[in-house]
């Protein structure tokens, strides 16, 4: 039996739609799947707002498509809370749902941010300005705009029911995008210090953490780290500290491959995640798996002695044996510790931020300083001459 497939709205698709869905939408969902939403809409009835039966046989090829390409465009449709799906049988029912207004999407939920995330600043800061219009100063005015009762003085008909039928109308876009997330809010809570929230926790704090997972797809421990990573100078959380260290460790993760400018940063590549990385797989990343294991007890020595976050540790740990090519006394790390502090490091965040700077050019110094032109080290160089191919160290 032949699979049919009808589309019902309660919409029409209007100019300001398509502008909307070009601007906003597209970036997000890709050609396909705008294409999928605009052709559905052509199959209603101006009227009824909804289509005919199709078989769905001959909805693929008005298309052209295969019917994974069609499943995968619609899909994006729904994540996106543009389309609704019901299955009975041998009937398919799609929704189509109308888009967000530019003030629900780029204000109201969390698609401004992902679409910001997705095209960069410049380009979002431009789309922003396609929508924008002026405010309007009405503070030397005064309203003498009038009620409905003082113009419609008829006396009402108080038995008036209700249409219980559809009618057509833009029916507000509510939806839950975050919903099917596997982000744990309640176990996150758990393992955060929630006296560092200032004003306790709230629904407005869950709902930007569980937003800042959504938008960038991290686990909860990656979420925790940031919590712990975002305090301010009184020691409380600072939601605009977590946004700014959340897309310093976007950048460092899928990112970096644009900013790679010498052999040292191929290992900071390799690390790819130095919060989650353990001594035995950092022993192995830089010596190979034949490493000596007494270096296992001198860093998690340092892991428990050094006043930072387990990545930056892990991170001081690569830039010195790339410059020594040892790993040296708690002592050692300790003085270098206190330099990246009085020089503004405190994460692994902000390593990260300033190891993507432009270097400077180079200054004269004390052979005995540490401080933060061990970030121009060369010493890497020798780290990459001692791998092989499959990772392991020369003899």
């Amino acid at each position: 039996m032949a699979l049919d497939t009808k589309v019902y709205s309660n919409f029409s698709l209007n100019t300001e739609d398509i502008k909307i869905l070009n601007l906003l939408y597209l970036p997000l969902l890709g050609d396909e799947a705008i294409t999928l939403y605009s052709f559905l809409h052509t199959l209603l009835n101006r009227v009824s707002l909804e289509s005919e039966a199709l078989e769905r046989d001959n909805l693929l090829n008005f298309l052209g498509w295969k019917l994974m390409k069609f499943n995968k465009a619609l899909a994006k449709l729904e994540g996106i809370n543009l389309a609704r799906t019901f299955v009975k049988e041998d009937m398919t029912i799609i929704i189509l749902l109308a888009p967000f207004t530019p003030k629900n999407f780029l204000k109201d939920t969390i698609l401004g941010s992902y679409l910001e995330n997705k095209i960069g600043k410049e380009t979002f800061a431009k789309i922003v300005d396609a929508f924008k219009i002026p405010p309007l100063d009405l503070k030397d005015f005064k309203e003498v705009t009038h009620n409905f009762g003082d113009v419609f003085k008829e006396e009402l008909n108080y038995d008036y029911q209700r249409p219980e039928e559809n009618i057509v109308g833009r029916r507000p876009n509510h939806r839950n995008l975050t919903n099917g997330s596997d982000f744990d809010i309640d176990l996150f809570i758990s393992k955060i210090d929630t006296n560092l929230v200032n004003g306790g926790i709230d629904e407005d704090f869950k709902k930007k953490i569980t937003t800042t997972s959504f938008v960038y797809g991290y686990t909860l421990e990656q979420m925790v780290n940031l919590f712990h990573d975002s305090i301010d100078k009184n020691n409380y959380f600072s939601y605009d500290i977590l946004k700014k260290k959340a897309q310093s460790l976007y950048n460092f993760l899928y990112k970096t491959k644009e900013t790679v400018v010498n052999k040292e940063d191929d290992i900071i590549l390799k690390v790819e995640n130095l919060e989650k990385m353990s001594a035995q797989s950092l022993l192995q990343e830089l010596m190979g798996p034949n490493y000596p294991v007494m270096l296992l007890q001198k860093i998690n020595e340092l892991y428990n002695n050094i006043n930072m976050s387990h990545g930056l540790v892990n991170l001081m740990i690569i830039k010195v044996y790339a410059s020594k090519g040892s790993i040296p006394a708690l002592s050692y790390f300790e003085k270098m510790a206190k330099s990246w502090q009085d020089n503004g490091i405190f994460t692994t965040y902000d390593a990260i931020e300033k190891m993507n700077k432009p270097k400077t050019s180079p200054r004269k110094k004390n052979s005995k300083d540490i401080n933060l032109e061990d970030w121009q080290i060369a010493g890497m160089e020798e780290i990459m001459k001692g791998f092989k191919a499959n990772g392991e160290t020369k003899n």
